[in-house]
């Protein structure tokens, strides 16, 4: 059996609120994933939690391995 290997993946981003105004610009986390689409998932849900709003945006994703 072959095991996706997970990969550190660094993600920098803006989070913004339902009118397009930032609520944190250039923020920077990163994340044990095996792609950058579970990475960009997780963060986006990280960050609902933290704000407690699920209709934040996150703006200019940029993927850093």
């Amino acid at each position: 059996m072959v095991t996706q290997k997970k990969h550190v993946i660094r993600i920098v981003f803006d989070v913004l609120d339902e009118t397009s105004h930032p609520n944190w610009l250039t923020k920077e986390l990163s994340v044990t994933a095996h792609d950058p689409d579970e990475a960009i998932d997780w963060v986006f849900a990280e960050m609902q939690r933290q704000f407690k709003r699920p209709d934040i945006r996150l703006a200019r994703v940029r993927i850093c391995a």
